[in-house]
């Protein structure tokens, strides 16, 4: 004769109220957005910020002043990916995530000008001056943008 093994109800309901607190207790307070050009997360909490750890939270430092991250311009596939505007005197990264150089050039000439290889970056200064600068590439007479100065 064989046994069937038995199970007590109340073993299944522990066992289903510590998977529930199991799979609750996992989440997480962070918050984190990208932008359009694959920035880092623009909010994140910090351990000493987290809920439910006191021992940490209590020693809180002031966050020091960081410097500002620089405006990107991405070049793919034979085109400027821009960001809206820019601050005067910023300092501006241009991508190039062509395998070709291209150059970003003002037109007229004069305010910038700079020439990236495939796959490599290169940065400028934003001009001082707040306006509308557009700009076009040397060696490929339709890739043209404009770039907002505010």
């Amino acid at each position: 004769m064989t046994s069937k093994p038995t199970t007590k109800p109340g073993l299944m309901t522990i066992a289903a109220v510590g998977l529930l607190v199991a799979l609750t207790g996992c989440g997480s307070s962070a918050t984190t957005a990208s932008s359009a050009s694959g920035a880092t997360p623009s909010h994140t909490s910090s351990p000493a910020s987290t809920p439910g750890n006191p021992s940490l939270g209590a020693a809180s430092s002031p966050a020091a002043p960081q410097a500002a991250e620089p405006v990107l311009i991405t070049i793919k596939d034979f085109a400027y990916i821009l960001p809206a505007s820019v601050a005067s005197g910023a300092k501006i990264m241009v991508k190039n995530q062509d395998n070709q150089s291209h150059t970003v050039t003002s037109t007229p000439k004069g305010a910038f000008a700079i020439k990236v290889d495939g796959g490599g970056t290169a940065s400028f200064t934003a001009p001082a001056k707040p306006g509308s600068y557009q700009f076009a590439c040397d060696f490929h007479a339709n890739m043209m943008g404009t770039l907002v100065v505010k």
